[in-house]
């Protein structure tokens, strides 16, 4: 009987085509939270869009002041993202846990508004993400590393006190997260 079901969830190749993962991170502006789905119409080449925010890390000594405080002007973004997902072959095979490691890239596009208090900010950036993923089952655990041209700061920001333009700079991030096939 258990056989039987786990068989009903397969497709017709014998995988799970589609994914729902969550990922957290940090990078060179602050954090950064993403929900997203993917689809694999091949074991190892598949499509991701995920939808996310980004943001500034409020310093502890700010913690429980007046979000209306002028000092407290900290700059959120939000962002959706649409990336290729390419996995390598197995590279470890866990035979007793029915799990293995694989490697993967997402070479993508970030689309995002600028951020509050910003003018002229850019709406379109490349991203990078690699690392390693444990599957087990249906579920998949990630660690990894991102590189972007993506800024929470593109823009100027409409206070006297920031620079003029800040310019493109690299965005560096680590990453943890996890997912699951159905």
């Amino acid at each position: 009987m258990v056989g039987a079901s786990s068989q009903a969830l397969k497709c017709d190749d014998g995988n799970m085509h589609w994914e729902a993962n969550f990922t957290a991170g940090l990078n060179t502006d602050g954090y950064q939270f993403d929900l997203g789905i993917a689809y694999f119409p091949l074991q190892y080449l598949g499509i991701k869009t995920q939808l996310g925010s980004a943001g500034e890390i409020v310093p502890v000594e700010y913690w429980g002041d007046d979000e209306y405080d002028s000092r407290l002007d900290y700059a959120a973004r939000f962002k959706s993202t649409s990336s290729l997902v390419v996995r390598s072959p197995k590279l470890i095979n866990w035979k007793n846990q029915g799990g293995g490691f694989y490697l993967f890239a997402e070479p993508g596009i970030i689309l995002s508004p600028g951020a509050s208090g910003s003018h002229r900010a850019e709406w379109v950036s490349w991203d990078l993400k690699t690392g390693i993923n444990l599957q087990v089952d249906r579920l998949i655990f990630f660690i990894g590393y991102g590189i972007s041209d993506y800024s929470l700061y593109s823009g100027c920001r409409h206070d006297y006190r920031s620079p003029s333009d800040h310019g493109k700079f690299m965005t560096h991030s680590g990453f943890i997260g996890g997912a699951y096939k159905f």
